[in-house]
């Protein structure tokens, strides 16, 4: 299971070293902003000084309903981290008995992250994917049990190594000793432990039935800013061009505000009930056009069938602040 993480790459390489033949599998799901449209090039081109095959599978679908309701819950965000270890695996142990493979490999490493990986959570883990004592963590190894792979003699324990903890200068050595000059930095991390972005999303899940909830809504979380009124009601406002231009494929099946003599945002609405709301939202977008204030902007809008022209004020901060997430 690889990421592009280098924890990852020192995984494969240590595996190789040790004449496995290694399957790099990289998993995707299509709300998350560090997804390319084809991961696989840019993959396969990080992973060509290991020289192991790369196969990307797109797991948005089956993740996504698991993400909903997690049996083992969230995180601090909307990280669901212990059943997505146990999602992966699994999808993990499908892939192992359609092409033959006798044990998995993983990056991991003990104590680096709080919520799946200190060694009584990575046991549960694996034993809830069916995969107890099949799963090889190269870099933490020596401070875990021993594997069936270690048992049976494919690999030498005492070629793995004992790393722990969240410093990775271990690591970075390693990586020098080896030759791996070019990998990605630690970043932030998985979308789902975002403070900013779980905050909408539990918004959003608040406001709306799962039932109805698509992938694409949760992708766009990542955009503008986002209003909620109590009742429900949901308004997007596009930041600048670039925001702009992304949340056009997100107009269908939503009310869509723009500015007729001005520049201004691009503004999407869910939840309007009323002509009262579409006034709101058309005073929410005139809030954000252009850089002189005029006394009344001309907002065009459509959604539901309707279509029209408001001539109102901007709305004041005060009022739309409260609703702000």
């Amino acid at each position: 299971m690889i990421s592009s993480g280098l924890d990852s790459m020192l995984a494969a390489r240590i595996m190789k070293d040790q004449g496995v033949d290694v399957l790099g599998v990289h998993c995707v799901f299509r709300f998350d902003p560090t997804v390319e449209d084809d991961p696989t090039n840019t993959m396969g081109t990080l992973f060509a000084p290991i020289g192991i095959p790369i196969r990307v599978e797109d797991i948005t679908e089956p993740f996504f309903q698991m993400m909903l309701d997690p049996p083992h819950g969230y995180g601090k965000g909307v990280n669901p981290c212990i059943d997505c270890k146990i999602f992966m695996f699994r999808h993990a142990r499908t892939i192992m008995r359609e092409i033959g493979a006798e044990f998995l490999i993983t990056g991991e490493v003990v104590a680096q992250r709080p919520m799946s990986q200190h060694k009584p959570t990575l046991f549960h883990i694996e034993k809830e994917a069916g995969l107890r004592h099949r799963i090889v963590r190269p870099l933490s190894a020596q401070i875990l049990p021993p594997t069936i792979a270690e048992e049976k003699g494919w690999i030498k324990r005492d070629r793995l190594y004992d790393i722990a903890g969240r410093n990775r200068k271990t690591q970075m050595v390693l990586a020098e000793s080896f030759g791996i000059t070019s990998y990605n930095q630690p970043a932030g991390g998985c979308i789902l432990t975002d403070p900013a972005y779980a905050k909408r999303a539990k918004r959003l899940m608040q406001y709306r039935e799962k039932s109805t909830l698509k992938p694409e809504d949760f992708n766009l979380l990542r955009l503008g800013r986002h209003f909620w009124r109590e009742d429900g009601l949901h308004v997007v406002a596009g930041r600048h061009e670039a925001d702009n231009h992304l949340l056009e494929s997100f107009r269908d099946g939503r009310w869509a505000f723009e500015a007729k003599d001005v520049t201004g945002p691009l503004v999407l609405a869910e939840g309007i009930q009323t002509e009262e709301d579409i006034r709101l939202i058309a005073q929410i977008t005139a809030r954000y056009c252009g850089k002189r204030k005029a006394a009344s902007v001309r907002i065009e809008f459509q959604g539901d069938g309707k279509t029209g022209i408001l001539d109102v004020e901007s709305i004041q901060d005060a009022v739309i602040d409260k609703w702000r997430v």
